[in-house]
């Protein structure tokens, strides 16, 4: 199979870490690279996360197609990853799905973000030797895709859950696909947690210094993230956490610019791994649990695996 990953500028600034060669017009795409039985590019639109939220739905969408059906018909692509926002603005990834000129597959790359995730939330309390069972969790976004997953593995566990979003009727939905002790709250209610996940599709950062209890543990899974670097600089007692990246084997040169040469995105890992699997399936919308747990075995068979926690791609002693 023949794979790319779509995704987007977060700033304007991020061009600069973009090879010249990869910038064509209104997109990006690198040469294709090579990766044992498959080959995979990197692409995206030359949109920033903010220019993509001031755009209407059906402009956005109709440039996104543009690429999706200029990477199939001219550069053989026949399995996609959506990334960031380009998972948000497709209701993820069904709108792809439903439009006839593709004919190839989907994936938002997300059940394996979810459950990397979970494995770092329980990694981090490990190292810091706290129980779940005495802890209060705040997930921000979730009813999202990747909110959802986490609340349905970790809420169970926790002593008490704060789930965040901004529409109640979402939020209601949720609870009702859920175990354990919890609240719902379209406020940005974080500032007692222990543990706070953050999964948006926000387009700047969400939490500030006041959002966070002090010797609080953020897990970030949102790209841009909720956690931004200088919120993380004013409060040097918490402790942040990527919470979408995994160790990126050798075998598998497939770098992405501003991450270290160690570390890939824990969603392009599952396109690469799906690749492999030659799986022709779609995997959008909600996150099925048991295709979750299969791409964790897939992660250990190929070596995407959580070996160290990071904190914007540097290794936390």
């Amino acid at each position: 199979m023949k794979f790319a990953t779509i995704g987007h500028l977060m700033i304007e600034s991020d061009i600069q870490q973009i090879p010249r060669d990869w910038i064509h017009n209104n997109w990006i795409y690198s040469p294709e690279i090579n990766l044992d039985r498959i080959k995979g590019r990197i692409t995206g639109l030359k949109l920033t996360a903010e220019q993509i939220m001031k755009q209407s739905l059906e402009e956005i969408r109709k440039r996104l197609l543009e690429l999706i059906l200029f990477l199939q018909n001219e550069l053989d692509i026949n399995l996609i990853q959506l990334g960031a926002l380009t998972t948000s603005v497709t209701d993820g990834g069904v709108w792809v799905t439903k439009q006839k000129e593709y004919t190839g597959f989907v994936n938002h790359g997300d059940s394996y973000t979810a459950a990397i995730t979970c494995q770092a939330t329980i990694k981090t309390l490990e190292v810091r030797k706290k129980n779940l069972s005495d802890l209060t969790l705040s997930i921000v976004g979730a009813y999202g895709i990747i909110g959802e997953a986490v609340s349905k593995i970790l809420v169970p566990q926790f002593s008490h859950s704060v789930l965040v979003g901004r529409r109640e009727n979402k939020l209601k939905e949720l609870q009702n696909k859920l175990d354990g002790d919890f609240e719902i709250t379209t406020d940005l209610k974080t500032k007692t947690a222990d543990v706070i996940i953050t999964a948006t599709s926000h387009p700047t950062a969400l939490l500030t210094s006041e959002n966070v209890k002090k010797n609080a543990i953020i897990i970030d899974v949102s790209q841009p993230p909720n956690f931004s670097y200088p919120v993380w600089r004013q409060r040097p007692d918490s402790l942040r956490i990527d919470g979408g990246l995994v160790h990126l084997p050798k075998q598998f040169p497939f770098r992405v610019p501003s991450l270290p040469d160690d570390k890939i995105f824990s969603c392009v890992a599952e396109i690469i791994m799906q690749a492999m699997e030659n799986e022709r399936k779609n995997h959008v919308g909600s996150i099925d649990m048991n295709h979750l747990k299969k791409t964790e075995t897939w992660g250990y068979k190929y070596g995407f695996t959580l070996n160290q926690l990071t904190n914007f791609g540097k290794t936390i002693d």
